[in-house]
């Protein structure tokens, strides 16, 4: 990574509707030049994904702590809520790091539903800082 893909990335994440050509005049690149290196850091995975930040009412930090070993189940389970924005297993604190935007009835119903394969701590969102 140099300092163009660096200063590229920092665009993309301030505007990511900016066209090539409007980002290539603000790092001294063509446009086309922008297109072609926002490609290889896609290909090279330093972009995972295109998406957009969708505004929530609720949103939920929920850290999972596994009482068994069916994680596949639980998995599989947890995915199946279109709530779900974010899953990921990790280390430290906990198994799994939900980011969920249940309405409140709607998290009752899931933790309900997930409470035979673990325990929880939810967190919810005061405000935004960034």
């Amino acid at each position: 990574m140099d300092k163009k893909n660096h200063a590229i990335l920092e665009q993309l994440k301030n505007n990511s509707r900016q066209s090539w050509k409007e980002i290539g005049e603000k790092v001294f690149l063509s446009g086309q030049a922008v297109g072609q290196r926002v490609q290889e850091l896609y290909t090279n995975n330093i972009i995972e994904k295109f998406t957009i930040k969708h505004k929530t009412e609720c949103l939920q930090f929920i850290t999972i702590y596994m009482n068994s070993n069916q994680f596949a189940l639980f998995e599989a389970l947890v995915q199946s809520f279109s709530e779900i924005m974010e899953f990921y297993k990790i280390t430290g604190d906990g198994c799994y790091f939900i980011k969920s935007c249940f309405l409140e009835r709607n998290l009752s119903d899931f933790l309900v539903k997930i409470e035979s394969y673990c325990r929880y701590k939810v967190c919810h969102r005061l405000k935004a800082i960034i």
